[in-house]
């Protein structure tokens, strides 16, 4: 009677333990104030490698724009002139004399301020770039968040169906000892068991493996430990497909990058244009001259000379860097089409996919969750009294645990797209 007694009495503690312990996962570990999102995103933003070496890269674009508008550097020479080598006297000849000069070249008109336009679009175009790295390491480390947040769920409800499904196993073991199942429902109950072990293993590697990546992409040591992230809910999003497509035009910094970058090629061209007009160089020197040998003085001399260089080869050199810089053009004009293309249809994906893992998630807590868990409850008191086999409470305990599992697939999947989505408008969506 004493082991009747204990293979009847279980099940209703189990059933209670079960559902219960199952029901409160959500607040295990309240007593802790929850890490948010925004604390990794701030950490990654202020100490990431890859945004510090790109804030050097625009304050090197900074300075290349105002070193674009300078002149090239004055040329100043020294030198003696006509001195003749039969006697090396400075009062033989008239045309003998000490010179002095200095010269400067000057761009064709336009061709200065042609050269600032081009670093400054890139300077432009660098920061749009420096921006659209914030909003990607914002979305990535979102993303590792969801996961990893819906991960955990799926492990304490994988670990506490273990839990269960140990003490029913012993249960059937108590049960074959007096001839109430076959060896191999028990078999059956310990291979589930292990199966369990096994899928529990996966997520906690998988667990490790994301708690790493939100520290690496936050710059934070990766053994540090993640304490108990925020919980994350079901959500309706109140997002229009045509509203998000014109943000996107508006806020996204990849497609400012590329609009600086069709004004730069423009640039280019009128640059490449300019090159076949010439540039001056203009010189003065000033000479002095020793008296005759008689002792008659002679004049000090002045000289000025402008020099222009001749861009003469149109067809190897002037012609080819004009087409190359249209080709450029056209090349950033067609890749920019082309992100709007894809941009439009991510967005519609990402709705989509948010709203279908939305509803999804909303099956499985509403309908698919409560029903397993009746059945669970239901199949454990007919097993009490002889009216399933094993088989079919196992089954049940699966069921409940698969769906749970499918529950936080769902809202992970939902958040996960959710950042994608914010990647793709170019801003955070609340």
């Amino acid at each position: 009677m004493r082991e009747k007694r204990s293979v009847h009495g279980k099940p209703w503690w189990i059933s209670l333990f079960f559902l219960c312990a199952l029901a409160a996962g959500t607040n295990a570990g309240a007593q802790e104030a929850p890490r948010p999102a925004s604390f990794y995103v701030d950490a990654a933003l202020s100490k990431n490698p890859s945004i510090s070496a790109m804030q050097e890269r625009i304050r090197m674009k900074e300075n290349a724009a105002i070193r674009a508008g300078a002149l090239d550097d004055p040329k100043a020479w020294i030198g003696l002139t006509n001195v003749p080598v039969r006697s090396w006297s400075f009062r033989e000849e008239d045309m003998t004399g000490k010179e002095i000069g200095l010269s400067q070249m000057f761009p064709f008109p336009g061709k200065l301020k042609t050269r600032t336009d081009i670093a400054t679009r890139e300077k432009e175009q660098t920061g749009h770039d420096l921006q659209e790295m914030r909003n990607m390491l914002r979305s990535e480390i979102k993303m590792a968040y969801a996961e990893l947040t819906h991960v955990r769920k799926q492990t304490e409800d994988t670990r506490r169906s273990r839990e269960i499904l140990k003490d029913i196993v012993a249960i059937s073991q108590e049960m074959y000892a007096v001839g109430k199942v076959t060896q191999a429902d028990v078999h059956r109950g310990q291979l589930e068991f292990e199966k369990m072990r096994d899928m529990l293993l996966k997520l906690e590697n998988r667990e490790k493996v994301l708690s790493f990546r939100l520290n690496t992409l936050a710059a934070l040591p990766p053994d540090d430990p993640v304490p108990e992230l925020e919980h994350q809910q079901e959500f309706v999003h109140p997002f229009r497909a045509e509203d998000l497509v014109k943000s996107y035009k508006e806020d996204r910094p990849a497609r400012k990058s590329m609009e600086s970058r069709i004004r730069k090629a423009e640039a280019s061209v009128e640059m490449a244009k300019l090159e076949f007009y010439p540039d001056f160089e203009v010189s003065a020197s000033y000479m002095q001259r020793d008296a005759m040998p008689d002792g008659t003085s002679r004049q000090d001399m002045f000289s000025s000379m402008l020099l222009v260089n001749l861009p003469i080869w149109r067809k190897s050199k002037l012609e080819p860097a004009v087409r190359e810089m249209t080709a450029e053009r056209e090349m950033a004009r067609r890749e920019l089409e082309n992100l709007d293309l894809e941009t439009t249809n991510a967005i519609r994906r990402s709705l989509s996919t948010m709203e279908n893992t939305g509803n999804i998630a909303t099956l499985y807590r509403t309908t698919l969750i409560p029903h397993a868990e009746t059945a669970f409850e239901v199949n454990l008191e007919a097993y009490r009294v002889g009216k399933i086999d094993f088989p079919m409470l196992l089954d049940s305990i699966m069921a409940v645990l698969s769906y749970r599992k499918g529950y936080h697939e769902m809202l992970g999947d939902q958040y996960m797209e959710k950042a994608r989505l914010e990647a793709a408008v170019g801003r955070e969506l609340n």
